[in-house]
């Protein structure tokens, strides 16, 4: 049976496109959504770099550099945020859908086509960065779509500020959509799909953090 390979399908009917998913045979232009894929993410970091979302451990360097050197400067800045959209891509589809692949028996092109539509998800939420941090000075683990907010006025800790950051409405809407994808997919129970995606989903959220804590802010 051959399907195409539809994303934000998965993403408006997913019980739908994810009993197709599973039927199919042949996914029609898989390599080509992902290339898709790609350049969106790409667009998103390079939209957010232009607007000079995580430039601040540059800027401290820009008082001491020649006009010619800051425009080079922002250059080679805004080609990282471009490479960093791939790289973000490609960790997103591959590193969740491999974890899962080891403890389901779901072909993992198709664990990568669920993450590819979690990836959109997480796209939009990068996306809202951008007018909160340019007209409203906030910062993503402050986003009023997050807990990173409450978590502030309860504890000063600094961790688990950036963790909580990392728990959002649209983290949790990625996730419902994980784990309706594996119910689909595999033939695992309700249990270990559920206790599976909560992990997964905490790792990447403690990186985050540790990332954000030891102040790696280009990656975040």
């Amino acid at each position: 049976m051959f399907n195409e390979v539809k994303l934000f399908k998965g993403l408006m009917r997913p019980s739908t496109y994810f009993y197709q998913l599973r039927e199919s045979e042949i996914l029609k232009d898989y390599y080509k959504k992902l290339m898709l894929l790609a350049l969106i993410s790409m667009l998103v970091f390079g939209l957010n770099g232009s607007f000079g979302w995580g430039s601040v451990p540059l800027s401290k360097e820009f008082i001491e550099l020649s006009p010619l050197d800051i425009e080079i400067h922002k250059f080679y800045f805004l080609a990282g945020r471009l490479l960093l959209g791939i790289l973000y891509t490609a960790i997103i589809l591959f590193i969740p859908a491999l974890l899962f692949w080891t403890v389901s028996d779901a072909e993992f092109k198709k664990l990568v086509v669920l993450q590819g539509i979690t990836l959109i998800v997480l796209l939009i939420e990068k996306f809202t960065y951008l007018p909160l941090l340019t007209f409203l000075s906030i910062n993503w683990y402050s986003s009023p779509f997050a807990l990173g907010a409450i978590s502030q006025t309860l504890s000063n800790n600094e961790w688990l500020k950036y963790f909580l950051g990392s728990i959002s409405l649209f983290k949790v809407w990625a996730m419902v959509l994980q784990y309706m994808g594996l119910r689909w997919l595999s033939d695992k129970t309700r249990t270990v799909v559920l206790l599976w995606v909560l992990f997964i989903n905490l790792l990447f959220w403690s990186i985050t953090a540790f990332l954000a804590y030891i102040d790696f802010s280009i990656l975040v």
